[in-house]
């Protein structure tokens, strides 16, 4: 199954962090993985704010140069979106749950509220980071 990776797993990626778990670091470089547009969107608006030192556009390249696919938001990822029930108020998260749902992917988040949100909801493929 390929991944869909949250903004902070894929920086973390990218980093060569010691947060993520030497397993799924492999499984990372071994495997089909994607970012959103909606992680870039994110990177935008943190690193714009000054909360991130990473550009949006560095960001973008270096997941590209690492052999990631970039997934476009669409309007069936949007409507997917809107299908999700009340319960998680992160528009950012809901748009990765409902990405990964449309193009069947695991979605790999250490976000904790997340991952019990995804679980609650049912038919989403996810992974703790």
């Amino acid at each position: 199954m390929s991944l869909l990776l949250d903004t902070h797993v894929a920086l973390w990626w990218l980093a060569g962090s010691t947060r993520l778990k030497r397993k799924l670091r492999e499984q990372i470089a071994t495997s089909n993985c994607a970012i959103s547009v909606a992680c870039i969107w994110e990177i935008a608006i943190k690193h714009r704010l000054g909360k991130l030192a990473v550009s949006p556009q560095i960001f973008r390249d270096e997941m590209r140069n690492a052999g990631a696919a970039i997934i476009s938001i669409s309007d069936i990822h949007a409507i997917a979106l809107g299908s999700l029930p009340e319960g998680h108020g992160d528009p950012f998260d809901l748009l990765l749950l409902a990405t990964a749902r449309v193009e069947g992917m695991r979605l790999v988040t250490a976000d904790t509220t997340l991952l019990a949100y995804a679980r609650d909801v049912g038919g989403i493929s996810v992974a703790s980071a």
